[in-house]
């Protein structure tokens, strides 16, 4: 009961705040203004990741103080690292750092929380060693932070993917007892309460600094100890719930290599911008990556279920299954592409 209220809180504060933040935003100039390569119209405020950050800390804050089953001290460590991640991403919003000095920065946070005790310890059961296992997740929590800032291309996609994965590992750590559940539930709240005004058509963008912190928190939530059956599959089932921010990193990162560009160089080729091309309406592509995500969180959950070596089947199809989804919406797009420059030529012709 005491967790369903400041789950409450987190919400009711976010919902607040966002207004406050648009008003500001619009007073100070501080738009994601658009350009050639963005699909939204108009100068949108792009500061909603600091409600989303003011209404979680808030909460989670008082939360871990008044509980005795979580430790605040223990949750310092991913808390000052976030912390480190926002307020440098806040910066950037507003001042355009340099990609090398963004990239410091993570690496400090990254570092932060892996060298205080925070990594995977197993796949399908073979226990890491600790060198491996540092090595893992340093380079885990740095793509998945970069991944869900890469995402953020469409009206209500990164507040999504994100509140999903939450609620998600949220509802394992309840099933493994674990009381970090609570840390999932309040922020996943922060994030609906922002997506009351992020939904298309967004009235605010949650701008880097609140795309980074949330990578950078589904990254390290599930690097606290649980159960056996989730800490046998932990690693799997975190690359599927994760799957549509990595694998359209992936993409993006390949693409740019094969293209000679910088790999932090925007295009117009995420997967959103496929599924435009291909004819879909920006809210029907939403519509379609966020089912498709609540299928794969389903799937998630019933692996749990399922216990560890059928678990784990379930999350291989699953892996799977966006393996082709991504190879399918690749290969439509550039036959579409195609037949749109044919089609060009000949009315050129």
């Amino acid at each position: 009961m005491d967790m369903i209220l400041f789950i409450g809180l987190s919400l009711v504060l976010s919902v607040i705040s966002m207004p406050v933040i648009i008003g500001i935003c619009k007073k100070f100039g501080l738009y994601d203004y658009h350009d050639e390569r963005k699909i939204h119209s108009g100068d949108i405020p792009r500061l909603g990741g600091v409600g989303i950050v003011f209404s979680f800390v808030v909460s989670i804050l008082i939360f871990l103080i008044t509980r005795d089953s979580l430790n605040t001290i223990d949750n310092l460590p991913v808390l000052i690292a976030a912390g480190i991640i926002f307020v440098f991403a806040i910066v950037d919003d507003i001042l355009n750092l340099p990609a090398l000095v963004k990239l410091i920065v993570q690496l400090v946070a990254v570092s932060i929380v892996t060298f205080n005790g925070y990594h995977f310890t197993q796949i399908f059961g073979w226990h890491l060693p600790n060198a491996f296992a540092i090595i893992l997740t340093f380079g885990w929590i740095l793509g998945v932070t970069n991944a869900y800032n890469l995402i953020d291309g469409l009206d209500g996609l990164c507040g999504s993917l994100s509140i999903t994965a939450l609620t998600t590992m949220g509802i394992l750590y309840q099933l493994s007892g674990n009381s970090e559940s609570a840390i999932c539930f309040i922020l996943a709240a922060a994030i609906f309460g922002f997506l009351c005004f992020n939904w298309p058509p967004a009235k605010i963008f949650m701008g880097d600094n609140g795309s980074q912190f949330l990578g950078f928190m589904i990254a390290t939530l599930p690097l606290y100890s649980t159960g056996d059956i989730f800490e046998y599959n932990k690693f799997l089932i975190m690359l599927v719930l994760t799957s549509f921010a990595v694998f359209d990193t992936i993409a993006a990162i390949w693409r740019r290599t094969r293209d000679k560009k910088p790999i932090m160089a925007g295009d117009k080729s995420h997967l959103h911008h496929k599924l435009l091309i291909m004819g879909y309406s920006k809210k029907s592509a939403l519509y379609l990556i966020v089912f498709l995500q609540v299928l794969l969180c389903i799937s998630v959950i019933v692996s749990y279920y399922l216990g560890t070596n059928k678990g784990m089947a379930l999350l291989l199809e699953s892996f799977a299954f966006m393996v082709l989804f991504f190879s399918i919406i690749h290969y439509t797009n550039l036959k579409v592409t195609k037949q749109k420059q044919e089609k060009e030529q000949e009315e050129n012709n």
